[in-house]
């Protein structure tokens, strides 16, 4: 299955999960999708791989924009997907617009970072909605008082929120645990990653287009849940970001 087949295979299944309200349908459409990122979690790890050889290589490689489809107009959950997709871009250097709908996001950065960003969304897609979905069955949404898609929605906050905090920590670690080479006068991860980030921010001016601004995740909601959104944070705390020593095998979002 091609790379764009698998993620728009992946968000129907996820679509299907959140559009009936038969519990057992829905697990059943939420396994499926976690079976597809679990494959495709292998693509993740050989893509940080490139990623880091092109970088040791000097980085040369073009500047690109991407468009990546969110979820069909209208669909529940597209605009925290949309902000789950920046929470992944911003410390991948991958700058971001969203339409205007919240049914697309446009991608501007290196191609390799790009590929990271878009293997690891798809796969906090999926953990992110059956994590939400277990919690569900389990009646937390019932014990909060509110509908099943108020708690959803303040899960997810809570779940992007810690995945941004940590990804944000381990690009920090990243400039930190590198030094300069003192025999080979190589320059600081700090100063390679600030270079970087403005070459993109240099392009993005360029290229687009956008107008206006996105009116965020939280436009139009009327009621949230604290309990919720530290749920969310909590499994957030431990999804798997398929990086060495973080991957949890077996389940995804366990």
């Amino acid at each position: 299955m091609s790379e764009d087949r698998l993620v728009d295979r992946v968000g129907k299944l996820l679509a299907q999960a959140e559009g009936t309200d038969n519990e057992h349908e829905a697990a059943a459409f939420v396994e499926r999708a976690q079976q597809l990122a679990t494959e495709h979690a292998v693509d993740l790890e050989l893509a940080r791989a490139r990623q880091r050889d092109r970088q040791h290589r000097g980085g040369g490689e073009p500047l690109v924009q991407e468009r990546l489809a969110v979820g069909e107009r209208g669909r529940r959950g597209n605009r925290h997907r949309v902000l789950l997709y920046t929470a992944v871009a911003f410390p991948n250097d991958v700058m971001v617009n969203v339409a205007h709908d919240s049914s697309y996001v446009l991608g501007f950065g290196h191609r390799a970072d790009l590929d990271v960003v878009e293997r690891l969304w798809t796969s906090l897609v999926v953990q992110m909605a059956a994590a939400a979905q277990r919690r569900m069955d389990q009646g937390e949404h019932r014990a909060a008082g509110i509908s099943g898609l108020s708690w959803r929605l303040s899960f997810y906050d809570g779940f992007i929120e810690a995945v941004g905090e940590r990804l944000q920590r381990a690009r920090e670690r990243v400039v930190e645990q590198a030094r300069p080479s003192e025999q080979t006068g190589e320059p600081s991860a700090a100063l390679v990653l600030r270079e970087k980030s403005e070459r993109v921010k240099s392009f993005y001016e360029t290229a687009s287009d956008a107008r206006g601004s996105w009116r965020g995740a939280g436009a139009g909601r009327t009621r949230s849940s604290r309990a919720a959104r530290s749920s969310g944070r909590t499994d957030g705390a431990r999804a798997d970001l398929g990086q060495p020593g973080l991957r949890q095998r077996g389940q995804l979002g366990a």
